[in-house]
């Protein structure tokens, strides 16, 4: 039981940093996102809706199409 407990914390915690890296290099709040990829089973919404955002970085503000 402390082998899958162990495993599902260092899980979440690579979905966090994963959310802190995406949210840092696409320019989007750090602590926000970082801190919606510690919450368990809300964690993967949060990494696959990063994966999906428009990258700010590069264009600086939104723009309309």
């Amino acid at each position: 039981m402390f082998a899958l407990l162990s495993f599902l914390l260092v899980a979440n915690c690579f979905i966090a940093y994963q959310c802190y890296k995406n949210a840092h290099l696409k320019g989007y709040p750090v602590k926000l996102f970082a801190g919606l990829g510690f919450i368990p089973y809300f964690n993967l919404v949060v990494w696959v809706y990063l994966l999906f955002l428009p990258n700010l970085a590069e264009t600086g503000r939104f723009h309309q199409y």
